[in-house]
């Protein structure tokens, strides 16, 4: 089966202006901050139980050229089934521990995050998205305290 991503309904996207997104993570937490597509909202992404993430490249001009890309492609959350990237960790896992490989890898899901300009790739359990009526630099400190465990 071709890995294919499927679009998200989370209630919110980035905005197609730009959405200056910052991204804060840690062996603990992931959370993507951006500008939603409503005018002066703010959201942040948590990514739960996240393994892996990559950020930036390709830029929109650059975007079909990679592997997973669609053009009925907007910008929005997605989830690629059919991934083989659980696999790729499950196998470099299994060198140094040949006798602990487990299925748990397999369990875990690969979500694309198009922003304007930015791709965003994360492999976790699961992600919710929260939307704030503050400033963004409100929101950022937010997901920071959140990252460092000293907020709630």
């Amino acid at each position: 089966m071709r890995p294919q991503a499927v679009l998200l309904d989370l209630g919110v996207s980035p905005s197609p202006a730009g959405s200056g997104e910052l991204l804060l993570a840690d062996e603990r937490s992931c959370r993507l901050v951006f500008v939603a597509e409503a005018p002066h909202r703010v959201a942040m992404a948590t990514f739960v139980g996240f393994t892996q993430v990559l950020f930036g490249y390709p830029n929109d001009e650059a975007l079909p050229g990679h592997p997973l890309h669609d053009p009925d492609w907007e910008y929005g959350f997605y989830e690629v089934q059919g991934s083989p990237w659980p696999g790729r960790l499950e196998a470099q896992n299994a060198v140094p521990l040949p006798d602990q490989t487990s299925s748990g890898w397999r369990q875990l899901r690969h979500f694309l995050v198009v922003c304007h300009e930015d791709l965003v790739e994360v492999l976790a359990d699961d992600v919710s998205v929260e939307v704030f009526d503050t400033s963004f630099e409100e929101v950022a400190m937010h997901a920071l305290r959140l990252n460092l465990g000293s907020d709630s």
